[in-house]
């Protein structure tokens, strides 16, 4: 019963919302009294937002998911799991997430409100995205919008008289609400175009025409064209702070110069993937699984690896998601970067 839990929690790429919080508060800049425990409570709070999400999305779209037979995997279309009880697990993580967040009190009331209504405010977002996804096109900027608040929030328990006049925070976390609706927008919706068609989803890429037809996957050139358009404009917010934020090229070394370069390739390998993900013919859920794994993974690291210029120890969060990712795969499903439950 543990493992049927652990699958319908995503836990593939759960480490991926746990550190949207961690980075937010990485972007503070002068935080170097931040404790391990603060950065472990915030990544703590980041998986229990994402397994609320991932559960409440897997409970609506329940019967979508079933007009598909390699979604059986996921333990409630197999039924492993009643609906009843996936809502009190998604239920406890969210309020054990708020449990959690009653450590960054800090004797002030006014702070401790501002805080907990960001939190909320996310999961608001991500609620709405749920009940939605399928029925109206583009609520894919909800749980964007719920992983940006993610971010905001994690910054919010570094300092809130600081959150307005540090640009770095806001570029971040566009970078996050990006990573987060190119990931749904367009990789979930190749995934899941299948039974999104069977079950008359009113998702963006059906509506710009997407879809499969005798087994062979059509993507039309304007939705391709929304896939690049959006992934441009994170790569340009990932450097944007080394052109706009003098901490960021206040003394250019060889250190500097590597780490551009190593985002330069990481960027180069994120189009490089995508491309291949456009380009595949036939509907293999697997083929899929695995190049959007990839994707996911380079694209996840860009961001740490930009903010370890703030900071060296800041590149470790960047293999976070990757190790957390290929150990669970291993773990629930036997294989590196296919997990069956995406």
């Amino acid at each position: 019963m543990i493992r049927e839990y652990l699958m319908i929690s995503r836990l593939f790429n759960m480490g991926l919302t746990g550190v949207a919080p961690v980075l937010g508060a990485f972007a503070m800049w002068n935080n170097e009294n931040t404790t391990v425990l603060h950065y472990f409570i915030l990544f703590s709070i980041g998986c229990f937002s994402h397994v609320y999400g991932f559960v409440l999305n897997d409970i609506v779209d329940t019967k979508v998911d079933k007009l598909s037979k390699e979604l059986f995997s996921r333990p409630l279309v197999s039924e492993s799991i009643s609906r009843k009880k996936a809502a009190y697990f998604a239920v406890i993580c969210m309020i054990s997430s708020f449990i959690f967040s009653i450590y960054f009190f800090n004797n002030n009331i006014t702070v401790f409100i501002i805080q907990i209504s960001i939190l909320l405010f996310a999961y608001i977002l991500a609620t709405i995205y749920n009940f939605g996804s399928k029925r109206y096109p583009g609520m894919d900027i909800f749980v964007a919008g719920a992983v940006f608040f993610l971010i905001i929030y994690g910054a919010a328990t570094i300092s809130i008289d600081r959150l307005f006049s540090e640009p770095l925070i806001w570029i971040v976390a566009l970078i996050g609400g990006l990573q987060v609706i190119f990931m749904n927008m367009i990789n979930g919706a190749i995934k899941d175009i299948d039974h999104d068609e069977k079950g008359f989803a009113n998702t963006i890429a059906i509506k710009l025409g997407a879809k499969t037809h005798k087994g062979i996957i059509m993507l039309p050139r304007a939705f391709r064209i929304v896939g690049y358009s959006v992934e441009l404009l994170r790569s340009f917010l990932i450097f944007l702070p080394f052109l706009y934020i003098p901490k960021f090229n206040q003394s250019i070394d060889i250190f500097l110069i590597i780490r551009i370069a190593f985002l330069v390739f990481l960027t180069l390998i994120t189009f490089y993937f995508i491309h291949r993900l456009f380009s595949i013919k036939k509907f293999e859920r697997d083929e899929i699984r695995k190049t959007i794994g990839v994707i996911v993974i380079v694209m996840y690291a860009t961001a740490p690896v930009m903010l370890s210029t703030l900071n060296i120890t800041f590149f470790i969060i960047a293999f976070v998601p990757p190790f957390w990712f290929v150990l669970s795969n291993l773990i629930l499903h036997g294989t590196l970067l296919s997990p069956k439950t995406m």
